[in-house]
């Protein structure tokens, strides 16, 4: 399929659930996200916007995002630069991916657009799925990323899933089109570069990148089985209180025999609290553990609790706000387990 053959089938469904505004593109400059902004602009039947986010963490990221500007320009594609500061704790990869969200998210909510396109490709989803396996991941790490997905008030599309990274850059090639690399890519220090570099040394053995990306395949159907089946057990066995959720304890003392367990109790932690996050495995292990002890405990905005043969989830005390929902929609018809 060629890159605005990709494009296409996004605008396609757009176009069948009647998904008004214009398709929004994260374009950092790179190979991948150029070759999203030409398909786009070749494909789309409707508006084009285009927004590079600045991190500034190394030098020549603005004389970067000022290069996109010129593309977009010359394109006739409005274009926007936003810029995080850094700021914050913690894992700066990490934080830069949720700020870089949270910017995109913004923007295109500002832009009425119909979702945010992203230039993620074969080559990244294989990455992911090494580097998650690396890290011991369950069903749902090892299916990668999704081609579409929801979050910050949009939906998300990766239309080149199925692409190679080289196969853009021939693309690009062919048609004179600049791009710029980013040195991170090679730089060891970082984890993405380390299993790119690994990839290559591990194609020798015969886990190459589209048996990678065929295992991701192979994860996300069985991901969601797992997750019907939860939501099926949760209807069954969750009761709703108000804002409280109760569970029943034998439920969490079959943690680590059921894969169920943990995703009702990843989901009533992020249905009560009102957290887009999935609380991480061990975190919810120990949790479990400690609620089927008869022990209360915190964890993501919640105060857990244990009532007889119930454990119950309630918000945490001193909450600025309890988080809104439609009282007519159901915890096991609406909360995300997976």
């Amino acid at each position: 399929m060629t890159p605005e053959g990709a494009v296409g089938e996004v605008l396609a469904a757009l176009d069948a659930e009647r998904v008004p505004g214009p398709l929004a593109v994260a374009v950092s400059g790179g190979g991948d996200s150029m070759a999203l902004l030409h398909a786009t602009v070749l494909a789309s039947r409707r508006g084009v916007v285009a927004a590079t986010v600045d991190h500034g963490l190394r030098p020549g990221s603005h004389e970067e995002a000022e290069g996109v500007a010129r593309a977009c320009a010359t394109l006739g594609v409005p274009h926007e630069v936003l810029r995080w500061d850094g700021a914050g704790r913690g894992n700066l990869q990490e934080r830069a991916r949720e700020a870089r969200r949270r910017l995109l998210g913004g923007w295109a909510r500002r832009n009425g657009a119909a979702a945010v396109l992203l230039g993620h490709t074969a080559d990244d989803q294989a990455e992911t799925v090494l580097l998650r396996l690396a890290r011991g991941s369950g069903v749902d790490g090892l299916s990668g990323m999704p081609a579409s997905f929801d979050a910050e008030g949009m939906g998300w599309s990766r239309p080149f899933l199925g692409l190679g990274r080289e196969e853009l850059r021939d693309w690009l090639r062919a048609r004179d089109i600049a791009w710029v690399e980013d040195p991170s890519n090679e730089d060891p220090r970082f984890d993405r570069a380390r299993a790119r570099a690994m990839l290559e040394r591990l194609g020798e053995l015969g886990l190459t990148r589209d048996r990678l990306v065929r295992t991701a395949g192979h994860m996300a159907r069985a991901r969601v089985s797992l997750e019907g089946a939860a939501r099926t057990a949760a209807a069954r066995t969750v009761q709703e209180e108000g804002a409280d959720l109760l569970l029943p304890i034998s439920l969490l003392r079959e943690f680590d025999q059921s894969d169920s367990a943990g995703r009702i109790l990843a989901a009533a932690l992020q249905w009560v609290g009102g957290s887009e996050r999935r609380p991480r495995w061990e975190a919810l292990r120990r949790l479990a553990s400690v609620a089927a002890a008869g022990r209360g405990a915190t964890l993501a905005g919640c105060l857990i609790r244990p009532e007889g043969d119930l454990v119950r989830i309630a918000p945490e005390s001193g909450r600025a706000t309890a988080p809104s929902r439609d009282p007519g929609r159901s915890f096991a018809g609406t909360a995300r387990f997976g």
